[in-house]
């Protein structure tokens, strides 16, 4: 399943050391990153059913990500590129599973 090779990949990649403070879809990088597992791992597990709250949250994020993306160095660059394919992941997968 591709959600679940980009989430380990996600993961074994980790988070750079320039992402701290930086805001991206107005909360911290950090927690962020923490919001968007989370939400993988209750997807991967049914545990979690994309409703339209959180569907317009993961648009408004890939839309940050990506505005982050062209607008920054490439260690944060590499960094959104990677989560807004999981993000784009998540949004996919939740539609097949609807």
């Amino acid at each position: 399943m591709q959600l679940t090779r980009l989430w380990r990949e996600h993961l074994a990649a980790g988070c750079p050391r320039e992402l701290s403070g930086l805001e991206i879809a107005g909360m911290d990088a950090r927690e962020l990153d923490a919001e968007i597992t989370a939400c993988v791992s209750a997807l991967l597990t049914h545990t979690l059913k994309v409703d339209g709250r959180i569907e317009r949250r993961l648009v408004e994020v890939s839309a940050d990500l990506a505005r982050r993306q062209s607008s920054s160095e490439p260690p944060v660059a590499q960094y959104c590129a990677r989560l807004n394919q999981l993000v784009s992941a998540v949004l996919t997968q939740s539609k097949v599973a609807s």
